[in-house]
């Protein structure tokens, strides 16, 4: 009898160990393991649009359970259309001074879209940017982060063979996991009419979100956020007979059914959105100097794009 019992608890045992791999799901996975499913890699780190396209082993995907358990499971979802199936594959680990960095790209039907997860020092998650794409010949989005540990996302626009125009967003990263855009550049010529939106091909979902115009080179426009009570939006206002610019983007947050409010962490600067009859009205409610010229502001009403 009790070489039954021993025999069934050594059954027992080696099935349990067997049963560790990388889709076993919770409990049965750590996070050193899950860690070590990504290469380890060292600042400075690019991810360039030629290594993003490479071709990913379905059996290094990582499973949705994983996904839930160390990461989060809505990663990707604002930025596919809806009921896309994405696969999740793991790039590279970095670890910074005050967050860990964990590169995934992100695979649908049409489109390939990597993120950097940001997550604290005990491996908890905190936060993510969108920081590649490939879906086209003509647009390229790719990123790097430097020793300081500023991320520069890098979007290039080709509107014609010889006439691309490329911007620039430089991020730093808080403890919290928390981004804050730190500076923008902008180079190269647009089309006539035309205006380099690097948010144009995110989700539009919400019923408020889309692109409002002011005549042919202002734009506010407005995209789903990660919740329903966040919004993404970039805006660029110029003015020919001022010779005035401005342009800033970032999340902000509804606070109520029509109405929405931005705060730059970095700055003063703050912005509210009134949204009513097709159109929206900004306003600065704090220094936004760092994003425009000193002779004029962000503010107006832009009426929705049909």
């Amino acid at each position: 009898m009790n070489k039954l019992v021993l025999a069934l608890l050594t059954i027992g045992l080696l099935a349990g160990c067997g049963s560790k791999n990388k889709n076993s799901g919770k409990g049965a996975f750590t996070f050193e393991d899950f860690r070590h499913l990504f290469t380890e890699a060292k600042l400075p780190y690019k991810l360039s649009p030629e290594t993003l396209v490479e071709k990913s082993s379905d059996s290094a995907a990582i499973s949705p359970e994983l996904m839930k358990q160390f990461l989060t499971d809505t990663l990707g979802i604002s930025d596919f259309p809806e009921g896309t199936v994405i696969k999740f594959y793991p790039l590279a680990a970095i670890d910074g001074a005050a967050v860990n960095y964990f590169v995934v790209k992100a695979i649908g039907k049409a489109t390939t879209t990597a993120y950097v997860c940001f997550l604290d020092k005990k491996g908890h998650y905190l936060n993510r940017l969108a920081v590649a794409k490939v879906e086209n010949k003509k647009d390229q989005h790719y990123f790097s982060i430097d020793t300081r540990q500023v991320i520069k996302v890098t979007n290039e626009h080709e509107f014609s063979p010889g006439r691309t125009a490329t911007r620039e967003d430089f991020y730093g990263v808080g403890e919290d996991g928390k981004t804050t855009l730190i500076m923008t550049n902008s180079s190269g010529d647009a089309a006539a009419g035309q205006i380099f939106n690097p948010i144009d091909t995110l989700a539009g979902k919400h019923k408020l979100s889309g692109d409002y115009l002011s005549g042919e080179t202002s734009i506010v426009s407005i995209r789903d956020g990660d919740d329903p009570k966040s919004f993404l939006f970039f805006i660029t206002f110029s003015n020919d007979k001022t010779g005035c610019k401005g342009e800033l983007s970032g999340t902000g947050h509804f606070t109520s059914a029509n109405k929405g409010e931005y705060k730059d962490k970095g700055t003063d600067c703050g912005i509210a959105f009134q949204f009513a009859s097709g159109r929206v009205s900004i306003r600065e409610i704090g220094g936004c100097g760092a994003y425009r010229g000193v002779r004029c502001f962000f503010e107006g009403s832009y009426a929705k794009k049909k």
